[in-house]
């Protein structure tokens, strides 16, 4: 591993430089990873219940009051 550090210092290349490199790399995978398990709490798995689908339609005025009631009833 030493020859590798030697032959890199020999292009001018620093340990310090391939060090802070490697942590920069780390943090922006860190940033990466945490921000794709945030994402992953979306409301995309929120499920409507029944009874809030049948309000939705009614308030479109897809269905009747009538209709409304008696589903309603069915669904309580």
């Amino acid at each position: 591993m030493s020859h590798c550090f030697n032959l890199l210092n020999q292009l001018g290349i620093s340990s310090f430089l391939l060090e802070g490199l490697f942590w920069i790399g780390l943090v922006i995978v860190a940033v990466y990873l945490i921000g794709r398990w945030l994402s992953s709490f979306t409301y995309s798995d929120y499920r409507e219940t029944p009874l809030e689908i049948l309000q939705k339609e009614f308030a479109r005025g897809n269905i009747t009051e009538a209709e409304y009631l008696i589903r309603k009833k069915y669904l309580q």
